[in-house]
C-alpha cells in the first residue's frame, strides 16, 4: 500500500507538473496584462555577508583572476553551483552538460544583454546550446548579476553571479574633453565593446553646425576619438538611438532628427555599426509619428529588443502623445507599431526601461500662449507587452531635455531642464520597488541638451550640452576607484573571504543575515524561488527515488505524450526553439517491456483501485528511469 501511495503522490507530481508549465505561460502573459503600476518590491532573499555589508567572495582577487565553474543542465534544468560569489576579474566558466540551454543575464525571463552564450551578441534571441558548449565571462565590476536559461527560466533555471572586490561608484570626477564642443547628441553604451559614444549633434545653434560624426569614448585608454565617417544627412539634432540587435549583430538604430534652426523634422531611420564605423539609411520604415514632417521624437528607450518612441515636439507648435514601438526584426515596412498614447503630451522625456516596464520621470512641454519650452513634472509607466500606461510618484522636480539611465535597477533622472534655476546638476533616482523618489550624488556642472549614457551597474558618462546656454565640450564620469585589495592568506585550494576596497580597512567580520526569511513546515528556510529544492527533493526522499528533477519529468512528459500529439505539440509544451532538441534528447521510444507502466499510470488517473492490480508482480519503470530492485519505484 506504500507504494501504491508513492505512486499516487508521484503521478499527482506529473499531473501537477504538466499545470505548471501551461500555468507559468499563461501567467506571463496575464502578468503583463494586469500590471498595476508600481509593481511590489520582490520578497527579499537570503545574503550571506561580511562586517563591511559586502557579499561573501568564493576567491581571492589578484592580478590575473581566478575562473569559477558551473554545469549547465547537470542532473536537470538547473545551474550547478546556481549561485557563484566572486571578485572583481574573476571569470566564470559555464561548461554544457547537457543540450536546449542558455546562459543569458537579467532578471528570470527579461534579457538585460550585460552577457550571454556563446558570444556575448545577439542577446534577446537566446540562442540554445549543445553539449560540451563552454562559454565564460569576466565581471570587471562589482555587483549582482542575475541570468537565467532562454528555454527554461519560466521553470526556474536561474543562477547568479555575486561579484565583490570592487568599488561601488563614490562620486563624480572630470573626464578628457571631447574634440570639439556638442549640444543635442545622443549619448549611447555599446556593450558589445564596452565603449561610450555620442552620435550627431550640433557645435552651436547657427544654421550649418550639425555634426555628421560619431565621436567615440574609450574608458580603457581614457580618451576621445572622433570616427572617420560621415552620417547621412545633416538633420542630427535631437534624435532617438538606441542599440538594437539582428541576426546576431548589435546595432545602434537612430530616428528622426531636425538641423540646426530648422522649423521641419525628418522621419528617416539610419544604423550605425561601431564595429566597422559604417552607417546606413534603413531605407524603408520612416517613423510614422513624423507624418507631417515638423515633429521631432520625445523619449525614448529600448525594451525587448525593440525601441520605443514616447511623445514628441511638432516644433513650435506642441508635444505629442503617442507612442510608437519599433521592431527590427520584423518585416520590411511593418516594423512600426502605434501603441496606446501617453497621458499627456511630453517631449524631451526623460526615459528608460526597468525589468521590462519603461518609466518617464519628467518632461519638457510648450506653453502655446507664451510660445516657450518648459519644464514639467509628468511621470508615468508603460507596460509594452500590456500595452497599458500606470501611475507613478511624481519627479520632486520639474525637467526635460535630458535622459534617464537604468543604474542598478534605478532610474536616474540626469540633470537637465531649462526653466531657472535649471539646467541644473541634480541626479533624482525613482525606484521601481518603493515608488519613491530620492537623490544621488550631484554632477558638477548644471546641464542640458547633452549625450550621456550609463553601462548599468558601475559607471555613467556624460559630456557637452549647454551650460547654461553655451555649448560645452567638458565630461564627468561617474565610477569609483580604491586602492589594491590585499587577501588574507589561504590553505592551498581553498578560496577564502577576503574583504576588498573597505573604506575603513578591517577583515572579515562574523557572518550576519542581511534579510528575514521565513521557516517552512518541515523548518528550514523558505526559498519561494526555487521549487526543485523544496518540493521535488524532499519528494525524491519520501518515495525513495534516485532522482527527481525537473529534467526527469519533462523527458518523462515528451515520451508519454507521443501518442497524445504531433512532435510540434511536444516542441510547444516544453517551449523547446529547436524541434532536435525535443525528438533527440527529450523523447525516447517506449518499449513493450515499460507498456505495463503506461498501463499502470492510465489506470491511475482514470481507476485508481485497478492500479494494484495491474503492477502486482511486476517492476513499476517509468521512461528515463535507472530500474530498481524488485521492490523499487524508478524515477521518471
Amino acid at each position: 500500500m506504500k507504494r501504491l501511495n508513492g505512486v499516487v503522490r508521484f503521478t499527482f507530481c506529473l499531473a501537477t507538473t504538466f499545470a505548471l508549465v501551461f500555468s507559468s505561460q499563461a501567467g506571463s502573459h496575464d502578468k503583463h496584462l494586469s500590471t498595476t503600476q508600481p509593481k511590489k518590491p520582490a520578497a527579499p532573499g537570503i545574503r550571506i555577508v561580511d562586517q563591511n555589508g559586502r557579499p561573501a567572495v568564493s576567491g581571492v582577487p589578484s592580478g590575473t583572476g581566478q575562473i569559477f565553474d558551473v554545469a549547465v543542465g547537470q542532473g536537470g534544468d538547473v545551474f550547478v553551483p546556481d549561485t557563484v560569489n566572486i571578485s572583481v576579474g574573476d571569470t566564470v566558466r559555464w561548461t554544457w552538460a547537457e543540450s536546449g540551454h542558455s546562459v543569458t543575464s537579467g532578471p528570470p525571463c527579461f534579457v538585460d544583454s550585460q552577457f550571454c552564450s556563446p558570444n556575448d551578441t545577439n542577446c534577446p534571441a537566446g540562442v540554445l546550446s549543445n553539449i560540451g558548449t563552454v562559454y565564460e565571462h569576466t565581471f570587471t565590476n562589482a555587483g549582482t548579476y542575475s541570468y537565467f536559461c532562454h528555454a527554461h527560466c519560466v521553470i526556474g533555471m536561474t543562477g547568479v553571479v555575486n561579484v565583490s572586490g570592487g568599488c561601488a561608484p563614490s562620486g563624480w570626477s572630470a573626464g578628457p574633453d571631447m574634440p570639439t564642443v556638442l549640444v543635442r547628441a545622443v549619448g549611447v553604451h555599446f556593450q558589445a565593446d564596452g565603449n561610450f559614444y555620442t552620435v550627431g549633434g550640433r557645435t552651436s545653434d547657427t544654421a550649418g553646425s550639425d555634426f555628421q560624426h560619431v565621436l567615440q569614448y574609450s574608458p580603457s585608454s581614457n580618451s576621445w576619438t572622433q570616427m572617420a565617417s560621415t552620417l547621412p544627412d545633416n538633420q542630427m539634432n535631437n534624435m532617438a538611438c538606441g542599440v538594437l540587435t539582428v541576426s546576431g549583430t548589435p546595432l545602434v538604430y537612430c530616428v528622426g532628427g531636425s538641423a540646426a534652426g530648422a522649423a521641419t523634422a525628418t522621419a528617416r531611420v539610419f544604423t550605425y555599426d561601431p564595429a566597422t564605423d559604417t552607417p546606413a539609411l534603413l531605407g524603408s520604415d520612416d517613423w510614422p509619428g513624423d507624418v507631417t514632417g515638423t515633429i521631432l521624437p520625445g523619449g525614448f528607450t529600448v525594451a525587448n529588443n525593440k525601441l520605443y518612441i514616447l511623445g514628441g515636439f511638432n516644433i513650435s507648435v506642441a508635444s505629442t502623445n503617442e507612442i510608437w514601438e519599433f521592431d527590427p526584426t520584423a518585416a520590411a515596412g511593418s516594423r512600426w507599431t502605434q501603441k496606446v498614447n501617453t497621458p499627456e503630451g511630453i517631449m524631451y522625456a526623460p526615459t528608460c526601461t526597468i525589468n521590462g516596464i519603461i518609466y518617464v520621470g519628467g518632461a519638457s512641454d510648450f506653453d502655446t500662449v507664451n510660445l516657450v519650452v518648459i519644464d514639467t513634472t509628468n511621470s508615468f509607466s508603460f507596460d509594452p507587452v500590456a500595452n497599458t500606461t500606470g501611475t507613478i510618484a511624481a519627479i520632486p522636480r520639474a525637467t526635460g531635455e535630458t535622459r534617464g539611465l537604468n543604474f542598478n535597477g534605478q532610474m536616474y533622472v540626469m540633470g537637465g531642464g531649462r526653466v531657472a534655476p535649471n539646467p541644473s546638476n541634480e541626479v533624482d533616482i525613482y525606484d521601481p520597488g518603493t515608488n519613491a523618489w530620492t537623490t544621488g550624488d550631484p554632477f558638477v556642472t548644471g546641464r542640458r541638451n547633452f549625450p550621456t549614457d550609463a553601462d548599468g551597474t558601475s559607471r555613467i558618462w556624460l559630456s557637452g550640452g549647454y551650460e547654461p546656454s553655451t555649448p560645452a565640450a567638458d565630461m564627468e564620469i561617474f565610477a569609483g576607484a580604491c586602492p589594491s585589495a590585499t587577501p588574507t592568506p589561504t590553505v592551498a585550494g581553498t578560496a577564502t573571504p577576503t574583504p576588498t576596497c573597505t573604506g575603513g580597512g578591517g577583515t572579515p567580520g562574523p557572518w550576519t543575515q542581511a534579510a528575514p526569511v521565513a521557516i517552512d513546515h518541515y523548518g528550514g528556510f523558505m526559498d519561494s524561488n526555487n521549487y526543485r529544492k523544496r518540493v521535488l527533493h524532499r519528494l525524491e526522499e519520501e518515495l525513495e527515488l534516485p532522482k527527481l528533477t525537473f529534467q526527469v519529468i519533462r523527458r518523462t512528459i515528451a515520451t508519454l505524450a507521443q501518442k497524445k500529439g504531433t512532435v510540434k505539440d511536444i516542441q510547444g509544451v516544453l517551449r523547446h526553439s529547436r524541434i532536435a532538441t525535443t525528438t533527440d534528447v527529450y523523447m525516447q521510444e517506449i518499449p513493450e517491456s515499460v507498456q505495463k507502466t503506461v498501463d499502470a499510470i492510465s489506470a491511475e488517473l482514470r481507476l485508481l483501485p485497478n492500479l494494484e492490480e495491474v503492477t502486482r508482480g511486476t517492476s513499476v519503470l517509468l521512461p528515463n528511469a535507472t530500474k530498481l530492485g524488485k521492490e523499487g519505484l524508478a524515477s521518471c
